[in-house]
């Protein structure tokens, strides 16, 4: 990807608004990115030092911005309460070029992928060696599924994300299948 020329004599130097960058870039994604994407799209649309980046990144975890999940068999991070409510109140404090820079290129990042959201799963552990899958299927803005279901051990869990990973539709016509079934049964005992 070529760089991005338009704010090219702007250096983002502010620790602050390199924070409030990354926290825009996380909100207007609205789906979980990689650290490499992150980073990336970041590197992409701004006028910042690398390893500034890196340790600003990795500041904002700990003080409770932005959290790591696990999506798609992979670490990914994604904007936590106090991160939304922050970028919610500061948005404005970044420069207007730089948010549009960032806009541009996480579309861009968003069209090449194909997806917005479109397919989540998600382990989420419950307990000691307790797990849930959080899935949900969007076509566009429509949720069409969502639900949590229990796993158990982490290797059921997997095996549950996978499965609806690789065939996220098929799960959406075997539910809707039974429900049906159970409303015809329902209708014939009226």
């Amino acid at each position: 990807m070529k760089p991005n020329l338009e704010n090219v004599y702007y250096r983002m130097n502010d620790k602050g608004e390199i924070k409030l960058s990354v926290l825009f870039c996380l909100r207007y994604a609205d789906i979980p990115l990689s650290d490499s994407d992150l980073k990336h799209l970041m590197l992409s649309a701004t006028t910042v030092d690398f390893l500034e980046l890196c340790g600003i990144i990795d500041e904002l975890s700990p003080d409770n911005y932005i959290k790591k999940v696990w999506r798609d068999e992979e670490e990914k991070y994604i904007l936590t309460e106090q991160g939304t409510e922050t970028i919610d109140v500061f948005d404005d404090k970044i420069m207007a070029s730089v948010r549009a820079s960032i806009k541009k290129t996480v579309d861009e990042y968003l069209k090449r992928e194909g997806q917005r959201a479109q397919i989540k799963c998600e382990m989420v552990p419950i307990g000691i060696d307790a797990y849930n899958v959080d899935i949900e299927l969007k076509e566009g803005k429509n949720t069409l599924l969502s639900m949590s279901i229990f796993a158990g051990r982490k290797e059921r869990a997997a095996r549950y994300a996978k499965g609806f990973r690789n065939n996220p539709t098929g799960l959406f016509e075997r539910i809707t299948e039974v429900l049906n079934e159970a409303a015809d049964e329902s209708e014939k005992e009226e």
